[in-house]
């Protein structure tokens, strides 16, 4: 097992590694763990549930916090390893990743019931598929994945005014339709990404953050926000909350720790996010063994407590991963 760090390549001079990603990355992985849990219950406040065909609650944020986790991560990565590896060896180190994702997921999603036996789509499928569409267009200027993006999202509005919106409604995560919407919250993330390589933090995460989450609640006025359909005024304001996040993350342990040295030593999410790919599996085992052990109409405040639990657990083998330099790199 190896470290993977996060850098940053700056003409090609400085290496650093950034510990808000892996705050990011933890806090994201938690969050799932947290939201996860609440999946079949009845007795959970909407609140703490998707928010059904429309509206927007904070467990309709933790997949784009997965997609955008994935793009914060790709092209500072992409970059510091084709000066290392070169360019044959980086596409295959990116493509391999990306199809493990895909295979994952198809393993993790298996439907098996007396006479019935089909693969189905999933979370993974989306990030594996996403990933392989910008390794292709990684290497494009801002602007020309920024159009990309917003192409992607009017073509998924437009199937939404067809009868396919039934497929997509139908489908978990919208299924293949719904590909256009999440690679399009890819791409666009990865240009709000791009202000970490320019050393334009601020005017990319921040700014760019402002004008998305705005952009979204403008269009939820006559696009409403909807998970379940993946619309596109959700994946604006879901980009748009990610990069706020991430921002305030950045200002925190890169800014603030400059002056506050004990902000450097954050080892509660950053623990988590060092071994995220590997947690996320995990949640699933605990996520399921719960749905099949507990009964359905537990009161919500036992729920809760069972969602804590999960958490307290899964940072805990996160913990004692990293006390032994074990990480699962894909």
């Amino acid at each position: 097992m190896k470290r993977e760090n996060s850098y940053i390549d700056s003409n090609n001079i400085e290496k650093k590694r950034y510990l808000s990603i892996d705050v990011f990355k933890g806090l994201s992985v938690l969050l799932m763990v947290f939201a996860n849990t609440f999946s079949p219950f009845e007795n959970v406040p909407d609140w703490s549930q998707h928010a059904g065909d429309f509206g927007l609650t904070y467990v309709d944020l933790v997949a784009s916090f997965f997609v955008f986790m994935l793009a914060l991560n790709f092209k500072i990565s992409f970059t510091h390893r084709l000066e290392r590896k070169g360019k044959k060896k980086t596409y295959f180190r990116f493509v391999r990743r990306y199809l493990i994702f895909i295979g994952f997921g198809l393993i993790l999603t298996i439907y098996i019931a007396p006479g019935e036996f089909y693969f189905r789509w999933g979370t993974l499928q989306i990030l594996g598929t996403a990933g392989l569409i910008l390794l292709v267009l990684i290497n494009l200027k801002t602007y020309i994945r920024l159009i990309i993006s917003l192409i992607m999202l009017i073509v998924h509005q437009l199937i939404l005014i067809t009868e396919l919106n039934s497929i997509i409604y139908d489908s978990i995560e919208g299924g293949i339709l719904g590909m256009f919407s999440w690679t399009a919250m890819m791409i666009l993330s990865s240009c709000i990404v791009d202000g970490l390589l320019k050393n334009r933090v601020r005017q990319y995460f921040l700014y760019g953050g402002i004008v998305l989450t705005i952009s979204g609640i403008i269009c939820n006025f006559f696009i409403p926000f909807s998970r379940a359909y993946i619309s596109g005024s959700y994946t604006l304001i879901s980009v748009g909350i990610s990069s706020l996040l991430y921002y305030l993350i950045y200002y925190i342990f890169e800014n603030l720790a400059k002056n506050k040295p004990i902000l450097t030593k954050e080892r509660f999410f950053s623990v988590v996010g060092k071994n995220a790919f590997m947690l996320y599996l995990l949640d699933y085992l605990i996520a399921y063994s719960i749905y099949y052990s507990v009964p359905w109409d537990t009161p919500a405040i036992f729920i809760f407590i069972i969602a804590f639990l999960s958490v307290i657990g899964i940072w805990l083998i996160a913990y004692l991963m990293d006390r032994v330099d074990m990480y699962i790199v894909i």
